[in-house]
């Protein structure tokens, strides 16, 4: 076995799989990001398997389903004793840092003297995380949310209150990150996490990076295609850029930095996408389709992990942590719930699962259209039973695009997948869906829906893609607004 790797994840938020030059986006260039895939390997059909912030990243540090994991929802926290990816490196002799965005400790009192006074001007999530509830990082230089690419501060250390970016987030954060891997004199092999939020809503990136114009925008067959998605669009492609300028400035340092250029994994992903104008909406994701819940996932180690580029087969974030044990030569513990893929990614003989788990869990309940459901996806299929009892299913070797539900036509091939559904919650520890789906009762209808009319901090989903707007919502007739 070689020596252990340093280990370098790059994650970002709402980056959807589709968007990369080498994936075949037509217009954004991510030269950084495609000569990762061209000398290391990029899934084809790399999965989220919960798409939203928190219970997403809870899958990608305890290896676990959001529903059966150490963190189980939107507002819940990475448990205190709960073994993580940090734990379980450091018992293998690795140091441990973490830079950027975590969402997996917002605790509602912990807002120090500096943000209760001083706010800035987005500040929702302004908490300070405390330590227990961190992942078992040492070196900290994070926040829980920002949401504000040009007005954003972290927390360091023991540091009661948060230092204030002067830059742009995705520069100042590689910024620290690379100051950090100069610095780096210890013995013991790195295991570091540089988390930005970009492309993540606001949709803001340096003028530099706002070369396109929205009109001339190549868009998929599902794109609403309005002015305002393709400004949306055009800012989202921006933010991308900025961020693989980004991990182009960090594989330079590796490069130069003791130790570092001789061996690292270094692994990108996203914790999942979002439809950024794909069937009328944007800056949302939490449903099954394909541009909510596809992701980037690059694997770079130079002499291991053989060149092979777009690789097929499918893979998802629950199989991360078991996967980076697995290159490192750590012992995987039978708690984890994903596949090991060093074998594949050595070019060794392996079988991918046949299919991946999907899911909502704990869902933000920020509008009535975000529902909590369970679904999978195989080679062709994609199947999801939602809490309402309505179900979706896509053809995705025919109707790639998701165009056409076919639920209601071909209940069939719904009912043999939803038995196969059922299985796999019973192996990960399905807490209620199974009885959902077996034996849920028909709700109360209709649901009236008194939100105010006008800008709200969601849009609601339309008819074709949310299941419940079909026959349970109804506008309330004494709705303001």
């Amino acid at each position: 076995m070689p020596k252990q790797p340093h280990i370098i994840y790059i994650l970002s938020d709402e980056h959807c799989g589709h968007a990369m030059s080498h994936a075949g986006d037509p217009n954004v260039r991510t030269p950084q990001m495609d000569q990762l895939a061209a000398e290391g390997v990029s899934f084809a059909r790399a999965y989220a398997n919960c798409p939203v912030c928190t219970p997403s990243r809870g899958t990608i540090f305890s290896g676990r389903h959001a529903h059966a994991g150490a963190v189980q929802g939107f507002f819940d926290v990475f448990k205190a004793s709960a073994p993580s990816a940090a734990t379980l490196l450091r018992a293998a002799g690795y140091h441990t840092a973490y830079f950027g965005k975590w969402h997996c400790g917002v605790v509602r009192d912990q807002v120090p003297p500096e943000m209760r006074t001083n706010p800035t001007a987005n500040a929702h999530w302004p908490m300070r995380t405390p330590e227990y509830f961190r992942g078992g990082f040492q070196d900290w230089f994070g926040f829980e949310v920002n949401n504000a690419p040009f007005d954003g501060f972290y927390y360091q250390g023991d540091e009661t209150n948060p230092r204030r970016m002067a830059k742009y987030q995705t520069d100042e954060l590689t910024d620290l990150a690379v100051e950090y891997l100069g610095n780096y004199d210890r013995a013991e092999p790195l295991f570091l996490v540089l988390s930005v939020e970009p492309p993540h809503f606001p949709l803001e990136a340096p003028k530099e990076n706002q070369r396109f114009d929205p009109a001339t925008l190549q868009t998929r067959p599902n794109f609403s295609d309005t002015p305002e998605m393709r400004a949306q669009l055009a800012m989202y492609y921006a933010m991308i850029e900025n961020l693989d300028a980004n991990i182009g400035r960090l594989r330079e340092k590796l490069n130069v930095a003791p130790g570092f250029k001789e061996s690292t994994l270094t692994v990108y992903f996203s914790d999942h996408g979002d439809f950024m104008g794909s069937h009328g909406i944007f800056q949302r994701k939490e449903y099954p389709h394909e541009e909510s819940v596809r992701i980037p996932a690059i694997f770079h180690w130079p002499d291991h992990i053989p060149a092979r580029g777009l690789t097929s087969g499918l893979w998802s974030l629950v199989d991360l942590l078991p996967t980076t044990l697995g290159l490192a030569g750590v012992a995987i513990p039978p708690h984890l719930q994903g596949r090991d893929f060093s074998p594949l990614l050595r070019g060794e003989e392996f079988t991918p699962p046949a299919e991946v788990l999907l899911e909502m869990q704990g869902n933000p309940r920020w509008s009535l259209d975000l529902l909590d459901w369970r679904g999978l996806v195989n080679e062709r299929w994609k199947y999801a039973f939602f809490e309402t009892g309505h179900e979706l299913l896509f053809d995705l070797q025919n109707d790639p695009d998701e165009l056409n539900d076919l639920a209601v036509t071909n209940t069939g091939k719904c009912a043999e997948l939803r038995a196969r559904l059922l299985q796999l919650l019973s192996e990960t520890r399905e807490p209620y869906f199974d009885v959902l789906i077996e034996h849920g009762a028909a709700p109360m209808v209709p649901v009236h829906d008194v939100s105010p009319a006008g800008p709200s901090l969601l849009v609601p989903c339309p008819a074709k893609l949310s299941p419940a707007w079909q026959d349970m919502i109804k506008r309330a007739p004494d709705a303001e607004g």
